[in-house]
């Protein structure tokens, strides 16, 4: 069930039919619901009591915001650690860029994802805020629950260079203490992440149809 909604062939919306998923894998229905307790811990899944489950289909609203909370939060994260970062951390930066560059030839968003997270929570953690970092590690997981259902950058004919480029520049910013440029790039940086969730054109997947169940 999760390959089927990371890999977009069960829409967002769509209700999950244990009887009907149990008939499709031939297993009873208790390891079916462990399964789908599990991927609403995930975030993956809603369930409703009553109803059922069914794969989340997050609001454009709810999109926006976990993104802007996430920008406030890595704001916040440059004004801490700007003036005070080493070449080492430096150093350590452009390793996670590299990493990310490999992974993303291999296609696998799973990998890719998590290897951007990690870029990201290098420079939190910096801050040794606990509470900064504990809500930015959430607000990234469930942003990349969106990003799985969404994005569109394995999809589209792009330069593949542009999302390590803005990484490259925010390491750049951060080796020149340009608090001001930190700023800006990061606010650029949501902004893209945000186009290429392609909230305007999300009915362009070639999901089946929504009313159905599975």
């Amino acid at each position: 069930m999760k390959e089927f909604i990371l890999f977009r062939k069960i829409a967002p919306g769509t209700q999950l039919v244990e009887k009907a998923i149990g008939k499709e894998l031939k297993v009873s229905r208790t390891p079916i619901r462990n399964a789908m307790n599990r991927l609403e811990n995930e975030g993956l899944v809603k369930i409703v009591s009553n109803r059922g489950a069914f794969v989340v289909q997050p609001t454009r609203d709810e999109i926006r915001q976990a993104f802007d909370m996430r920008r406030h939060l890595e704001k916040m994260t440059a004004e801490l650690i700007h003036e005070t970062i080493s070449e080492d951390d430096l150093l350590q930066m452009s390793e996670w860029i590299e990493h990310e560059k490999k992974t993303y030839e291999t296609k696998d968003i799973l990998q890719y994802l998590e290897v951007n997270k990690q870029f990201h929570m290098s420079l939190a953690l910096k801050t040794k805020n606990s509470f900064l970092i504990d809500f930015t590690e959430r607000i990234l997981d469930q942003i990349n629950v969106y990003l799985m259902l969404y994005d569109v950058f394995f999809d589209e004919n792009l330069d593949e260079k542009k999302r390590f480029k803005e990484h490259e520049l925010i390491l750049e910013a951060f080796r020149g203490k340009n608090l001001g440029r930190l700023l800006h790039l990061i606010d650029q940086h949501m902004e893209e992440s945000l186009r290429y969730m392609s909230l305007e054109e999300r009915d362009r997947f070639e999901y089946i149809d929504k009313k159905k169940s599975l």
